[in-house]
């Protein structure tokens, strides 16, 4: 095995990392990071010289060090990684061994940080988040090439977190002369996805589960469907027998795809109404236009970036609920949604009930589910826990 880089942490600064956590941050370690390059491998011991953990460094983020192994003299290289990736997609396949739509690594949660691979049938997307990831981009290309011959791999490395590591953003297409584009089914109903212009990995693969909620409560309603991206939700209202549903989203092209996947499967347009505006600036307008809609669907993108950001972010998310609430006819239902891994499970549920206790209205909490098998939170990693749906019926 190579020499790896030696990292001492300051005392007392071990314990997270021995309980099982993943990351260290700069003010945790005791060696002078200054200088060191990004991305290198390395070996982190506490101050008295034991052995914690093996991993990757980046002097330039303030999560300085992340783990990828606990055993001293594991060799981290593409076999390593091929056991890892393999091991992910097995796991997935035995508990759904049908369902060719499904997050195949999930960073952390499979031991691999700074990874994300959501698999779409014959199309691999890839998301790479952080430098010592990116030093094995080749050898994950060519495993998943080697576990899926044909396959087309799509670099999606859009996120934030790129920027925090001083990565530039990659979205590109990296098997010759592969398409970007495919139609996947979910749940019946079918998508065109163009993987270069959509946001995140292509489809939000984590509420596939979700949509189902609203079978039994969609028939004969009137719907409208917030922050609706490309209409998996209004859709499948209208799969589920709506007689009208309402798009709201801000950006114009993401407006078409709804208006496109409509036409895709077989839908009247003239039973849709595709209104491109700011959702929340157009909710508070609704609201105080007395305007009512049987069933409200909200699934915005994450309010909340950092734990700083929290309170603001409440906000947001309060003020969004109350607007929708204030529109539900009686007996009417909401499902509201948050992506953001900093506001709690109950935090969200109080907001949600501090927005109804404004709006003068009774609410009663029918479910609240989460992210599905694929998306499975590692524990003590509740940083992977991140999703919110809750159904709730309005008196």
């Amino acid at each position: 095995m190579d020499e790896r880089l030696r990292l001492i942490l300051k005392k007392g600064e071990e314990g997270r990392i021995l309980k099982g956590e993943f990351w260290v941050y700069d003010n945790e370690i005791q060696t002078p990071l200054i200088g060191l390059p990004k991305g290198e491998l390395a070996d982190l011991y506490s101050s008295d010289g034991r052995y914690i953990a093996s991993g990757y460094v980046n002097p330039r983020s303030v999560i300085a060090f992340r783990v990828l192994s606990w055993k001293h003299d594991e060799e981290i290289d593409r076999a390593f990684l091929a056991e890892r990736i393999v091991t992910a997609d097995r796991q997935r396949l035995d508990i759904q061994p049908d369902n060719p739509y499904y997050r195949m690594v999930y960073g952390e949660a499979d031991l691999l940080p700074g990874l994300v691979i959501d698999r779409f049938g014959t199309h691999m997307i890839i998301q790479i988040t952080t430098a010592g990831m990116e030093r094995f981009k080749e050898e994950i290309f060519s495993i998943l090439k080697e576990a899926y011959p044909g396959a087309v791999l799509i670099e999606k490395s859009l996120n934030t977190s790129r920027e925090k590591e001083q990565l530039e953003i990659v979205n590109r297409i990296v098997t010759p002369r592969g398409s970007s584009q495919k139609e996947i089914v979910i749940n019946g109903l079918r998508f065109q996805v163009d993987f270069l212009k959509s946001q995140k990995t292509g489809f939000f693969l984590d509420q596939r589960d979700n949509y189902r909620l609203l079978e039994q409560i969609s028939r004969d309603r009137h719907v409208l469907d917030a922050f609706s991206y490309a209409g998996a939700w209004g859709l499948h209202a209208r799969k589920y027998g709506a007689r009208r549903v309402d798009f709201l989203e801000i950006s114009g092209e993401y407006l078409a795809q709804s208006r496109e996947n409509v036409i895709r499967n077989d839908f009247s347009p003239d039973d849709f109404c595709f209104i491109q505006d700011d959702a929340i600036k157009k909710l508070k307008e609704m609201s105080v236009a007395g305007e009512l809609r049987d069933l409200i669907i909200l699934d915005p993108p994450a309010f909340v970036k950092s734990r700083a950001k929290l309170r603001e972010a409440m906000r947001g998310y309060k003020e969004i609920n109350l607007r929708a609430l204030k529109m539900i006819s009686p007996g009417g239902y909401l499902v509201t949604c948050s992506c953001s891994h900093f506001l709690g499970r109950d935090d969200f549920i109080r907001t949600v009930y501090e927005a109804a206790t404004d709006a003068g209205r009774r609410i009663k909490l029918i479910e609240f589910r989460s992210q599905p098998y694929d998306h499975a939170v590692l524990l003590p990693l509740f940083q992977s826990d991140y999703l919110k749906c809750a159904l709730f019926y309005i008196y």
